[in-house]
C-alpha cells in the first residue's frame, strides 16, 4: 500500500496553530487598537503617543502584552471552527452551497462561543497595561478572575454603572 493509496487525515488543528502564529505577528497592532478604542474621551492621545507610551513601559516586549490570552483564543476559536467543520462535512451534501454555508455558520458560532473567554482576557490584559503597575493584575489568572467577578457582580439593573474596563488612573 503506497502513500498515494492511504487516506489523508484531516489536519484541522493546523488552523489553530497557524492562527496563533498569525496573531503573534499582528499582536502589536491589536494592542495599539485596543488602547485607542478604550481611551477616555476627555484624555484622547494620538497614535504616536500611545506607541511611545507602550515602548517606554517595556520596550518591544511591551507590544506583546496579552499574547498568551491571544494564543489561547486562537487555539480554541479557530481549532474549534475547523474541527467542527471537518466533522460536519460527513453530514452535509458536498454539492450544496447552502449546506456548506450552514455548516460554516454553525462551526463559526460554536467556535466564537468557545473563543469569547480568551478574547475578553486578551482585551483586559491589553487595556490593563495602561494602568500604573500597582493597579494591574499580576498575571492572566488574576485578570480572568477580575473579569469574571465583575461580570457576576454587575446585575442587569446596574449594568449602566458597570464598566467592562477599569478607568485608567481612577
Amino acid at each position: 500500500m503506497g502513500h498515494a493509496d492511504s487516506k489523508r487525515l484531516p489536519r484541522w488543528w493546523f488552523g489553530g496553530v497557524c492562527s496563533a502564529i498569525a496573531v503573534t505577528a499582528t499582536q502589536p497592532l491589536d494592542l495599539i487598537k485596543v488602547q485607542l478604542q478604550t481611551q477616555a474621551k476627555a484624555d484622547r492621545k494620538p497614535f504616536t503617543e500611545i506607541v511611545g507610551n507602550i515602548y517606554e513601559q517595556g520596550g518591544l516586549k511591551a507590544f506583546y502584552n496579552g499574547i498568551s490570552a491571544s494564543w489561547f483564543r486562537q487555539l480554541t476559536y479557530t481549532t474549534a471552527r475547523f474541527a467542527l467543520y471537518e466533522w460536519g462535512k460527513k453530514y452535509v451534501d458536498a454539492e450544496s452551497v447552502r449546506a456548506k454555508v450552514g455548516l460554516a455558520t454553525f462551526a463559526g458560532l460554536c467556535g466564537g462561543f468557545v473563543g469569547v473567554p480568551g478574547d475578553v482576557v486578551t482585551v483586559r490584559l491589553q487595556n490593563d497595561s495602561k494602568l500604573p503597575p500597582e493597579q494591574r493584575p499580576t498575571n492572566m489568572s488574576s485578570t480572568v478572575y477580575s473579569a469574571s467577578t465583575r461580570r457576576r457582580v454587575c446585575t442587569a439593573s446596574s449594568a449602566a454603572h458597570c464598566l467592562p474596563f477599569r478607568e485608567p488612573y481612577s
